[in-house]
């Protein structure tokens, strides 16, 4: 057994797993596992292994990830296992060489086993099978097809646990088959077999009572969650049971029933028909409510906590009868009032102790009687006690029964973690299916039915707030002739949001009120300011600048006002520092709250504040990034004032703290912009932000950033402003490789800048318009552009320019075969790189250089300079430049005797461009990986990767790219060589390029005999 898939997915033995490589290899190996021994087309492979939704070079990637697959297979003894078969793979194994086949194989041997009636051989089979499980099925894999299966693996798997229990009531172990089909039911409620066999298994110990109850049980899960009785068998067998027809293989004295003297009144409100959701929460409960009091040596108390409006009295109450049959002594039951008129321990305790039957005239006039009465008389007793609404421990400590018995129930917004051995519920807002049935019980299934888009539209935008969505269900039943668009339309203005979620006692606004009215005056002003940001998430540094405190007070604050639940813990982000979030409706109630009390003064300098303090921050970490944008500023660098603790931590871990703080800042730029806030520091933090979202290709929070940048230099008319956003989108777009729009921008701010006459704009701007005409094959216009700019930032003093421009005239050199210029111009780009200690800069055109060596035979020389390049480059930060480096290190050595493993390191440096987007980079080790497979003469493989980088140069429009691709298929393709030969000089007629000489001088016969000697 050497593919083992029922746990996470691997190839090779337990002691020797092979790698395969990230989830995709895994995928495809489960892919052809579903139909091994049976050729999968690749376009299916690509629907199975991307769902809906592949990327443009997913057929290249399905070649490669087979590669890997080949690999893997190889190391675990399975070299020849994965065939190519027209029209794609078929996966060769033995039956047996996986363990779903020999799960499969001990199941049925089970089960021929039992009928049968050879039950410990049956026994033994189940067993085996089972052993061969490490975990879920296909874990590694998530695409929906394997999620599919695993399903059904997974109920295979039940199946055979179910023929484990029967086979031990069957050898008469009884209590073994309880043992093991107690958790089974736990797990799947729902699974009627199984809990027959365990009513079974109970009756047969002389159980018969726990029998009964988990009959009981089964069917409030079947009418609460499907709304169906229990099947014929499962009512059979409860009648059975009832009647004493099924044998007890050992019988036990049942337990005394006993019967309360003191009655007790049942003060519980009453259920609600609607409860939704919260199937986890109120497992929970259940749970440990039901569990026998001789279990237990402390009385068991549950603190359900949650913001206002997620439905903590509505679970707690809904638990408690629930669980009600199991305390037949009754339910008390009392709302604290922790958030408003507050009821004390004092007053509760009196109404308990009437409850109890204690006469108003005989209740004790201290607060410690009354705890020891209440004690007392719950002496002995099992109820049910829920303390609703509580504010603190103080007000449910003495609530508190003195043994064990009784079951606690407590809500409260907070989560009261000094009461001593409570188990915590949390509840969160409910998900998108949960808040839909709500809203479906409320004002009836075919209404939601009818309109399922605007039913999801009005779900999402009450947040899925309990609270909310029962509100908008009320305001649907009392207007019937509405359809659901007509709501969904009024709650998408913000502006009238909670007025809409308000009808009658059921009011968004009322209960966010209760906590807001705890807060004082400087905790208010950071709830107002920080909900008017409207940031997705942030860090409680940022209350620091907003409220113009230190960094110890605004922590306090942030946590505050998640203890009031007006905020909550996101995560821990990169650095190990706590996020928050404002919950959608919390939001809009606090900005309501902004508006109504902060004066613009106030919003305005308190903005200006953070934006500034982010200012300093980013370019505290710009600093010690790598330099990949060529450090135009829209506005001057100053003096950092944020706080130093700040500037030290974010000069620790630059790279972690910008990604934890990416998505807030691009928003706060945008925020900024609405409110018509600091403009010029919205314009410096827009600007410092290129660099760092350049170096990891974010282009979402590049593009935003430059969008509101390039509309603040158009409002406030500055030219030099506008000319260096044009130039900052010009090369977000050519790193997204959209060359024509590239240059587009470049153009438009080479005109502004002319228009200023600003020399230092208009080298850059050169720079970017030769570096698109280079890579677009427009030799003379790029050579012009790049040897001006060069000149222009020669004569300014711009080291870091001219070495973009040398750097640029150095890769025209190579592409058109002056190796020797090209290598000098690399060697000046490197030296002023090195001037401006750019390292980063300096290591790219060592991979240029290197390149140079390559293109003259020189493989050892070029594969030391890559390497080193690629080295260098991930020491500053690249991992996308390190990865061209790689890819050039790759193809520098695949020349090179004694021949290395490859395949590896371009499937890392096709993952690395995958996650990039970068298009240009998934093209370039595509077409590596085919020059590869045609350098070890695997011509199929080479025609198919061949084929696929083809695709992705002309999708960008590279006819350059395209031209050197079909010279390489013409090799890897002898019945049309001719064919992709002739369109290859097509392509480079007029270019210049070195290969429209090369391709001239030569033949396609000759090129494909070139290609065997190096592969010898």
């Amino acid at each position: 057994m050497r593919i083992r898939v029922l746990g996470p997915v691997t190839v090779g033995t337990e002691t020797g797993a092979s790698g395969l490589g990230g989830p995709k290899p895994k995928a495809l190996l489960v892919a052809l596992l579903r139909q091994a021994r049976h050729v999968v087309a690749t376009e299916r492979l690509v629907d199975l292994l991307w769902d809906d939704s592949p990327p443009s070079s997913a057929t290249a990637l399905v070649h490669t990830y087979v590669s890997v697959l080949r690999r893997g297979m190889a190391a675990a003894g399975l070299a020849e296992a994965v065939r190519t078969r027209a029209p794609g793979y078929l996966l060769d194994v033995e039956h047996g060489e996986c363990d779903v086949d020999l799960f499969e194989h001990e199941h049925e041997r089970a089960r021929e086993a039992e009928r049968d009636g050879a039950f410990a051989l049956a026994h033994e089979h189940y067993r085996r099978a089972l052993s061969l499980w490490r975990g879920q099925a296909l874990g590694g894999v998530d695409a929906r097809f394997a999620v599919a299966w695993a399903d059904e693996l997974h109920e295979r798997r039940l199946a055979a646990r179910d023929g484990l229990a029967r086979s031990d009531l069957a050898l008469g172990r009884a209590e073994d088959a309880a043992h093991e089909l107690r958790g089974l039911v736990t797990e799947h409620p729902l699974r009627e077999e199984t809990r027959a066999l365990l009513m079974r298994a109970l009756a047969e110990s002389g159980r018969q009572a726990d029998a009964l109850e988990v009959y009981r049980e089964g069917r409030r899960h079947l009418l609460d969650e499907l709304g169906i009785e229990p099947g014929r068998p499962l009512r059979d067998l409860h009648t059975a049971i009832l009647d004493g027809s099924v044998p007890a293989t050992r019988a036990t004295p049942a337990s005394p029933v006993r019967v309360s003297a003191r009655p007790v009144a049942h003060t519980l409100p009453p259920d609600i028909g609607d409860f939704t959701g919260r199937t986890g929460e109120l497992a929970s409960v259940l749970a440990l409510g039901g569990t026998p009091p001789d279990d237990r040596v402390t009385r068991p108390v549950v603190v359900v906590s949650g913001a206002g409006g997620t439905g903590k009295s509505t679970l707690a109450v809904h638990a408690a009868h629930r669980l009600a049959p199991r305390y037949p002594d009754g339910q008390l039951f009392v709302d604290l009032r922790g958030f408003g008129a507050e009821l004390s321990p004092f007053t509760a305790l009196g109404r308990f102790l009437t409850a109890l039957g204690v006469r108003a005239a005989d209740l004790p006039t201290t607060l410690d009687e009354r705890i020891a009465l209440y004690r007392q008389r719950l002496a002995g007793l099992r109820l049910i006690i829920v303390l609703d609404n509580a504010r603190a421990e103080q007000q449910v400590r003495p609530l508190l029964p003195g043994e064990p018995g009784c079951l606690v129930l407590v809500t409260s917004r907070s989560r009261l973690a000094g009461i001593g051995g409570a188990f915590p519920v949390e509840l969160e807002v409910l998900r998108t299916p949960s808040a839909l049935e709500m809203l479906g019980k409320i004002i009836g299934p075919e209404r939601v039915a009818g309109d399922p888009d605007a039913a999801g539209r009005i779900a999402a935008l009450c947040a899925g707030v309990p609270l909310a969505i029962r509100a908008a269900g009320a305001k649907l039943l009392a207007r019937p002739h509405w359809p659901l668009k007509s709501l969904a339309a009024r709650l998408a203005d913000e502006r009238r949001r909670l007025d809409e979620l308000t009808v009658g006692d059921l009011a968004i606004r009322s209960c966010l009120s209760l906590n807001y009215a705890e807060l004082d005056d400087r905790r208010r002003r950071a709830f107002h300011l920080l909900c008017l940001l409207d940031l997705p998430d942030f860090g409680w540094w940022l209350a620091a600048p907003l409220l113009d405190v230190d960094t110890a007070e605004a922590e306090d604050v942030v946590e505050h006002l998640v203890d009031l639940r007006l905020l909550d813990v996101a995560g821990v982000d990169q650095i190990g520092r706590v996020r928050y979030r404002f919950h959608d409706l919390v939001q809009l109630f606090g900005a309501e709250q902004a508006a109504e009390h902060e004066t613009r003064e106030t919003v305005t300098d308190a903005v200006a504040r953070s934006l500034t303090a982010w200012a300093d921050l980013v370019e505290a970490g710009a600093r010690r990034l790598p330099r990949v944008t060529l450090g135009l500023r829209i506005a001057p660098s100053r003096q950092a004032e944020a706080h130093p603790e700040l500037i030290a931590e974010v000069e620790a871990d630059p790279v972690g703290w910008l990604r934890a703080e990416t998505s807030t800042v691009v928003r706060a730029v945008e925020r900024a912009r609405e409110l018509g806030v600091g403009r010029t520091a919205t314009l410096l933090v827009s600007s410092l932000l290129s660099s760092t979202f350049a170096v990891r290709n974010e282009f979402d929070g590049w593009q935003r950033t430059q969008e509101v940048a390039l509309a603040l230099a158009r409002e406030g008319h500055d030219r030099r402003a506008e000319a260096v956003v044009l130039a900052g989108l010009g090369q977000l777009h050519y790193e997204k490789d959209d060359f024509a729009t590239a240059r587009t921008h470049f153009e438009q701010a080479l005109r502004h800048a002319d228009a200023v006459d600003d020399d230092a704009v208009r080298a850059v701007c050169l720079v970017g318009i030769g570096t698109v005409r280079r890579e677009q094959g427009h030799v003379v216009p790029a050579t012009y552009a790049l040897t001006t700019a060069a000149d222009l930032a020669e004569r300014l003093g711009e080291d870091s320019v001219v070495a973009a421009a040398e750097y640029g005239l150095g890769a025209l050199h190579r592409d058109h075969g002056d190796l020797g210029e090209a290598a000098d111009r690399f060697r000046r780009a490197a030296h002023r790189y090195a001037a401006v200690e750019d390292p980063r800069g300096e290591a790219l055109a060592m991979r240029g250089l290197s390149l140079c060596h390559r293109a003259r035979g020189e493989y050892r020389e070029a594969a030391d300079l890559s390497g080193r390049a690629a080295a260098n480059l991930l020491a500053a930060g690249d991992e996308l430049g390190a990865t061209y480096s790689r890819q050039a290190w790759v193809k520098a050595s695949l020349r090179l005797v004694p021949a290395v493993d490859l395949v590896g390191p371009l499937v890392e440096c096709l993952a690395v461009c995958e996650r990039g987007h970068d298009r240009f980079g998934v093209a370039l080790v595509t077409r590596t990986l085919g020059e590869l497979h045609l350098a070890r003469n695997d011509l199929p493989a080479a025609r198919e990767h061949l084929t696929a980088a083809l695709a992705l140069w002309t999708e960008l429009g590279l006819d350059v790219w395209r031209a050197r691709t079909l010279r390489d298929l013409a090799a890897a393709d002898p019945s049309r060589q001719d064919e992709h030969w002739t369109a290859a000089l097509d392509l480079l007629h007029g270019t210049g390029a070195r290969e429209e000489r090369e391709l001239a001088a030569t033949t396609p016969r000759q090129w494909r005999d070139t290609v065997r000697r190096q592969a010898t």
